[in-house]
């Protein structure tokens, strides 16, 4: 059995479900969003927090289960009498029993989430475009391909989103973000540049970076160039333009970080890229390639999906050593609505005043070449 898998073994026999089948774990055969995770097992006494023992020989106590109910045993300890009671040991069983992680960001704006509190949730800065996207979402047939949505709370003053946390579940995660869509910049953002162009140092800076000879004469004389011209220049330098999609980032399992992939733009890179990042797990591929099969399906019947501007959001692709593999549709704020009555193909190239995202033509060339890494 992989390492940290099947750390509960003896408890398994008094987990049974209602119905009377038995836990689909270790060896789950499905998705942490379908909620089939091992239980978390009760904390310790003393020991400080995030110290984890044993529920069958806690304190040196034998416990004996009373009540088997799916969701909570009571149970008390036979030994030192009533002195040793306890009154009750919760066995959620969509928690994991796993060491909590932090949450990963590997795009976007450094210092948009932080810690809920609450086992399962993660906030997010709140914006208003994303929460009116994923308030609607809520209702949609999609529902199931983002993160549960459950409301704006306030920090220290701040609006944040409370989120599902997509990596509530995992054991030591690898995580793959991967931006969907031919364009990253909404067209109300290029007529904005047009009207009142605004230089930016700091994406001249990122633009040299990775070619010195990609800045114009007059942007090197300026040190700057526009957020525009900047986004359309990256688009073109990765597979955005040429596939429908790019490779933002990737975590793994050792907690390592690698964001170099603006030049990544062939198929062939791509795919690459994802046979290092899958370690040749045919079971993870697997999911993955059922899971965006699925996210597609979805997607082609979906209301929201039809009369909205999909952009800049990404694909989250998260899996352990345990062959658990999800992946779900992220980050909302620049979609925005459609104007009454009109719909979107997301397949049609773009053409400035058409609103086409590429956001399916991308999938569709995502899952090709998920497809062709399986058949090797």
């Amino acid at each position: 059995r992989a390492r940290g898998c099947s750390s509960v073994s003896r408890v398994q026999a008094i987990l049974l479900p209602q119905d009377g089948v038995s836990p689909c774990w270790p060896g789950c055969s499905q998705t942490p969003d379908l909620k089939c995770q091992p239980p978390r097992l009760a904390p310790a006494a003393s020991g400080g927090s995030g110290a984890w023992r044993d529920p069958v020989s806690v304190e040196g106590g034998l416990m004996h289960c009373r009540d088997a109910d799916y969701q909570t045993l009571t149970c008390r300890f036979q030994k030192n009498h009533w002195q040793k009671i306890r009154t009750m040991v919760n066995l959620p069983v969509i928690s994991p029993f796993k060491k909590r992680y932090a949450w990963v960001q590997l795009a976007g704006h450094t210092g948009s989430f932080k810690a809920a509190g609450t086992s399962g949730l993660i906030l997010k800065r709140c914006s208003e475009p994303e929460r009116y996207c994923l308030a609607r979402l809520m209702a949609d047939a999609l529902r199931g391909c983002v993160p549960a949505f459950h409301g704006v709370v306030e920090r220290d003053g701040e609006s944040y989103l409370q989120l599902q946390d997509l990596l509530d579940g995992f054991d030591g995660p690898c995580v793959l973000d991967c931006k969907m869509g031919v364009r990253t910049y909404l067209e109300e953002e290029l007529t904005k540049a047009r009207e009142r162009p605004k230089l930016r140092k700091d994406m001249y800076k990122k633009m040299l970076a990775v070619d010195p000879e990609a800045p114009t004469e007059e942007e090197h004389a300026q040190r700057a160039v526009t957020k525009p011209r900047y986004m359309q220049w990256r688009e073109g330098i990765s597979s955005s333009t040429t596939l429908g999609f790019r490779i933002e980032g990737i975590k793994k399992a050792d907690g390592s970080c690698s964001t170099d992939f603006k030049t990544t733009r062939s198929r062939e890179q791509v795919l690459r890229v994802f046979e290092e990042f899958v370690q040749g797990d045919e079971e993870v591929l697997r999911r993955y390639l059922n899971r965006l099969q699925q996210i597609r399906d979805t997607l082609e019947v979906s209301e929201f999906f039809r009369r909205h501007e999909v952009i800049g959001s990404s694909l989250l692709f998260v899996h352990d050593h345990c062959h658990r593999a999800g992946v779900w549709l992220i980050d909302f704020g620049k979609t925005t609505p459609l104007p009454d009555g009109q719909i979107l193909d997301h397949r049609r190239p773009w053409e400035e005043g058409n609103r086409e995202d590429g956001y399916l033509l991308g999938l569709d060339n995502l899952i090709g070449i998920l497809a062709s890494l399986a058949e090797r």
